[in-house]
Order: structure tokens, then sequence, then C-alpha cells
């Protein structure tokens, strides 16, 4: 018989990390919550994990292992006793016991420093009771951002920090884009290092680029170590208090606390509490718009912030606590797996609704591409309802697209395009049948090549839409090894971040050393290799800047008139559009 574990039973098995002194095997032992969990690490870096309940019969906590992640085997069932012994059961093995030791309470330990812009105001804890809208039974205690996260057993320790930061890091603008808080985070954070790490970066500043609505971001998405910095922009909409608020000042401080919280969320990679589909799932997350979390947004729940925050016990949710101690280390370590990695395409694909279907595909019968082809692929949104729908025409150009890359045995990486636009909203109605497309450049971008090398690989799609996310099916699609010593020659002159640059955007003028020796690559491919697939993407991006006039910026921040040239322009164009139908093929139809 099962039943639940008698509250003195569980007082003698201590929730927290116990380790076997003879493998170094990790157990994690969560049965003080609402979920009672075992999870484990082996020597061979399997991560398991075990829903389990008190069975009076065997005197211990049992259950039957749900989720494996990484290496080969396990056992099926698993037991832990109040005295540490734990039996592993199942898969056709014998069962085996092995004890364990209480190593420390807390699941992970991470380190933290705060920096601030100068002028900007840091805000890194807040007092549970300065505001009257709160839950009637809140401590009258001030909460700091690590006892946040220590309470929920993560334990987080300041490691430095406090420095003043120049506002001319943003540049003239004095507003910060995400590669200058990237390069203030690599200056100025004692611990920064392109690696994983248990670590991370908060930054308190004034205004992002994007303006007053942007409050917070979780702006570390660049290079193979993401999700390690974080920025809070005290001078946006979070410094604006409600409308008549009985404590604004109290009000501003919670606001601009919750964000700092949320942001670092992010680094730990917890998704929005509506967005838990997103990316590809460790276990099944539910989307739960009505969380009182700190990754939900307090005004967007039913009431706005003043229902939320009536409500709202400064934690995060049972689910996202689960991740958080139990997931796979990489999945949650910063630095290592990239942001929404593991939450769930395939399951939100199943449950979206149909009224709008998001399609990726690729414009040849057989979804292969050369060494070295950059790789265009064609989005389109589709009103599969009986209805008229109306939608944002730019809604595919902007930031509500997310792109996912996942190589068979590769981690997925998310494709971070090297600009992103903002378009003032513009409805259009789709008929029944009726889609809005465009192209994208998954090829290159700010995170690098991640369709280079060869081998088979799986795109997903996501849309955020004012009715909810809407999921593609994965794209598969195949890069081909070199077909001649040329051709694999050339890999290290064509796989820089500038050829990258001037082939997403169609074409440059230079104006600066990484732009213009990429052009000379581009100049020695199409002259080269004018048959070849890359020497189609060369030739045109090269013909169409040929054919007009245009201004270069110079060093000296002056324009530079650079005039057209018809005859090279004829020439490359040319080259690119000899054969029509190969064109289409790798430019895509919307860069034609």
């Amino acid at each position: 018989m099962t039943i639940t574990a008698p509250a003195s039973t569980v007082r003698t098995l201590r929730s927290g990390v116990y380790t076997h002194r003879a493998t170094a095997e990790e157990l994690r032992i969560d049965v003080d919550g609402p979920h009672p969990t075992v999870s484990g690490t082996t020597p061979g870096r399997l991560t398991w994990i075990a829903p389990v309940t008190w069975d009076d019969t065997r005197q211990g906590w049992a259950g039957r292992i749900e989720y494996r992640d990484g290496g080969t085997g396990a056992a099926a069932h698993v037991l832990v006793t109040p005295a540490g012994e734990v039996t592993f059961s199942g898969c056709g093995t014998r069962p085996t016991t092995r004890r364990f030791v209480f190593t420390r309470s807390a699941f992970r330990t991470v380190g933290i420093e705060f920096d601030t812009v100068e002028g900007a105001t840091a805000v890194t804890d807040f007092s549970l009771r300065s505001h009257p809208n709160r839950p009637a039974g809140l401590p009258d205690r001030t909460l700091t951002i690590e006892d946040v996260f220590t309470a929920q057993g993560i334990a987080m320790k300041r490691t430095g920090g406090g420095d003043v930061i120049p506002v001319s890091g943003a540049g003239d603008d004095s507003t910060w884009s995400d590669i200058e808080l990237h390069d203030a985070m690599t200056a100025h954070w004692s611990r920064w290092a392109d690696t994983p790490q248990w670590q991370v970066w908060t930054l308190f500043a004034g205004r992002h680029d994007e303006g007053p609505a942007l409050g917070g971001i979780m702006f570390d998405g660049i290079g193979a170590a993401q999700r390690q910095g974080c920025a809070v922009f005290g001078d946006s909409f979070i410094a604006e208090p409600p409308p008549g608020d009985p404590n604004a000042a109290a009000a501003v401080r919670r606001m601009r606390f919750w964000t700092a919280v949320h942001e670092i969320g992010h680094c730990f990679n917890l998704a929005h509490s509506w967005q838990k589909p997103l990316g590809r799932s460790w276990i099944p997350l539910r989307v739960d718009p009505e969380a009182r979390s700190f990754m939900n947004y307090p005004y967007a729940v039913d009431g706005g912030a003043e229902a939320f925050f009536s409500d709202f016990d400064y934690r995060f949710s049972d689910e996202e606590l689960l991740f958080l101690r139990h997931a796979p280390e990489h999945l949650v370590q910063m630095g290592a797996a990239p942001w929404f990695d593991r939450h769930g395409f395939e399951q939100a694909r199943r449950a979206s609704a149909r009224t709008l279907e998001l399609g990726l595909r690729v414009r040849r019968a057989e979804p292969a591409f050369a060494a070295l082809e950059p790789v265009v692929v064609e989005v389109s949104l589709t009103n599969t309802s009986p209805l008229p729908q109306t939608v944002d025409r730019n809604v595919l150009a902007g930031e509500g697209l997310t792109v996912l890359i996942e190589g068979d045995g590769r981690e997925p990486r998310q494709w971070v395009p090297f600009a992103r636009y903002c378009h003032r909203p513009d409805p259009v109605v789709l008929q029944p049948g009726e889609s809005l497309s465009t192209s994208v450049f998954p090829w290159a971008g700010r995170n690098g090549f991640d369709l280079a090398e060869p081998g088979r690989y799986s795109l997903y799609a996501a849309l955020a839409t004012p009715s909810g996310d809407v999921l593609s099916a994965p794209l598969r699609l195949e890069i081909r090894p070199p077909a001649d010593r040329q051709t694999d020659r050339l890999a290290g002159d064509v796989l820089t971040e500038g050829v990258g640059r001037v082939l997403a955007f169609g074409g440059s003028r230079g104006g600066s050393a990484s732009l213009d020796r990429a052009n000379d690559v581009l100049s020695e491919v199409a002259a080269r290799m004018p048959a070849s697939r890359i020497g189609v993407h060369a030739a045109a991006a090269l013909g169409r800047v040929a054919a007009r006039p245009g201004r270069v910026l110079t060093a000296d921040r002056r324009f530079r008139v650079v005039e057209a040239d018809p005859t090279a322009a004829q020439a490359l164009l040319t080259t690119a559009y000899a054969n029509p139908e190969r064109a289409a093929e790798t430019l895509g139809r919307n860069r034609l």
C-alpha cells in the first residue's frame, strides 16, 4: 500500500545532495515539497529523474525512473530509505543497493555579481511589507536577490562586483545595445570566461536601444557560452508606478527587484510562464499564464499587476523549481546549453490551435545543400481556419520569430540574426488559405555558422502572436561535405563574420577592414567558382551593390559616395542569374 509519508519520516530524510563515496555518483533528494522527486547523475554523466511517493511496506521513497539524459543504461525503479540506502532495480538487472551520504542542502551553488552604470539605480533587495498590496502572510523581512534563490535550494553568493561602469560604454547615444552590454560584461565582470560555469552577471543600467518599453533583458546570446549576463533598465516603464498607487516609491522598487530576479531566472534557462513549450523539452512543462512566479509578467495576468502582487510569494513555480534542482546540469548551468534549449517544440505543436500554421521549406526537391552553400529558408504563416484572420504584415520579420537549429548528435542552438527589425504595426487580413511569407538566413548569425558542418539537421520555428504561440513542424536538411579540395581550402576564408554579414544583408560597399576583406573573398569566389552555389550568392551580392550608387561611412564619420559600376554589375548578375532555376533554388524566392 502506498501512502503519504508521515511528517516525522520526512524529517529523517533531509532534502539536498547525497553522494556515493566510491563512485562519486550524485543523488538529489527533494521530498519535503508538493512534488517529491529523486534525481541522480552517474559518473558517466547520465542524468535521471523519478517522481517518488512513500511506500509504507518497504519503508522508503519509491518511484519509476521516467526521464534520462546522456549516457546509456539505467535502472527502471528506485527506492530511497531514510537511512540513505538506495536500491535500483528493473531493466532486466538484479537489484543493487548502495549507501549515499548527505553532502549539502543546496541543489546548486551559484556566484553572482552586480555592477551599475553611472547614474543608474541598483535594486538588489526589497522590504516585503513596504507596499500594502501583498499576501497577508508575507513575512516582515528584507529579501535580497541571493535570498530568493537560496531559499529555494539554489545557494547564491556574491563573488564581487559593485563597480560603477561609465555610461560611455553605451556609445554617444547613452543607450545600450546587446553588443555593448556583452562588451561591458567581458570588461567589468571579474568572473568572465567563455566557458560554462555557475556564475551570473547583472548590470543595472539606464535604457536599452529599444526604448522605455524594455525593462530588462538576458542579453548574453553570443558565442558558445551563453546565458551568463543580464541587465535591468531603470529608466524604462518599470520606473513608472501605477496611477494612484498608495506607495509609489515601493511599487517602483518592487518592480525593479522583480525584473532583476526575472532576468536572472532566464540565465538559468527558465522560460516565461506562458512560453514553456518553446524549444525542445527535457520533461513536459505546463503553460501557466496565471502563475504567481518570477517568470510571469505581473501585468499580463487577469487583474493585472495589482492581482499578481496581492497573491505573489516571491518564488518560482513548482515546475520551475523542478527544473532548477533536477534538470541535467548542462541545461541549467550558465554558459552551457543555449537559451531556450529543451523547452518542448513537439509537445506544443501537437497542442497548438490550428487557426494559423507556421511552415518552413527550402526551394528544392531534395533538402540538401552543397558545402559552403548559404542556407536560405522560406517561412510562411497560413490561415488554416474557415474564417479571416488579422495578423501583422511584418510578423515574420520581428522579434516574435524564433528559429532553433539542431544537428544530429549536436546540442540545439538558437539562430540569432545579425539584425532584428522593429516595424510599425500594419494589420493585414488573411483570408482562409492565404499566407504571408519571407526568407530567413540561418546559415550565419551572431552565433557564427550553425549550418556549416557536414551532416543532417532539424530546424524548428516558433512565432509569438497575440492569440498564442504557433509552432512549425521540423524541417530536415543535409549539409554535404566538400566535393573538391578547392572548396575545402576556401572554408577558412568564407566562414567568417564579415562574409556572413555581407551575404545576410545582400551585399555591402565595405568601409571597414572586415567588410572590405569579405568583399575581396566573395570576388575571388565569384571569379573562381562561378558555377558553384556559393558562387551564385557571391555574384548576386556583389552585383546588387555594383548596380546602384550608395554611400559609405568612413572612419572620420563622413559619408563617401560610391558610384554605380554598370559593367561590373552586368557581368556579376549574369553569373548569378544565368541559370534562373538554380538561382531560385539557392537564393530563395524572397532574395532573388
